[in-house]
């Protein structure tokens, strides 16, 4: 018995068209349609090279979501990526902000940046 990967990643918002925009433009992401929870008008998912990977869904009724930029136990998600250098440009000429960081031991490049809900992620690559 053995875990193999992350399935996929949950993003409840108020601000779901721009929570879409930003995986779209920032990320390269394409929207589709949901497997789950059918008739609901704000549930999307995702893809990444025709997978998907994070469901986006507004509040229902009286649900209470946390507030944007609101610290919760889930601290961040990490994406493995290639093309570094291609990422930086990217992101750059997207105008958005990131920090990178070399993680030591591990050979590994981080790109660190926020979605307009303040969910950090993490772009991994393995390059050198």
């Amino acid at each position: 018995m053995r875990i193999l990967k992350i399935d996929h990643i949950n993003i409840r918002t108020p601000l779901f068209e721009e929570t879409l925009r930003f995986y779209e433009d920032c990320l390269g992401m394409q929207r589709g349609p949901a497997g789950s929870v059918h008739g609901r008008p704000q549930n999307l998912w995702l893809y990444a090279d025709g997978v998907p990977m994070i469901h986006v869904n507004g509040p229902t009724g009286d649900e209470i979501v946390a507030e944007v930029g609101v610290k919760s136990r889930l601290d961040h998600f990490a994406l493995s990526c290639a093309g570094l250098a291609q990422w930086r440009a990217h992101l750059n000429a997207q105008g958005v902000d990131f920090r990178e960081a070399r993680l030591q031991g591990r050979e590994v490049t981080q790109l660190n940046l926020f979605d307009p809900n303040g969910v950090k992620i993490e772009l991994q690559f393995a390059e050198v």
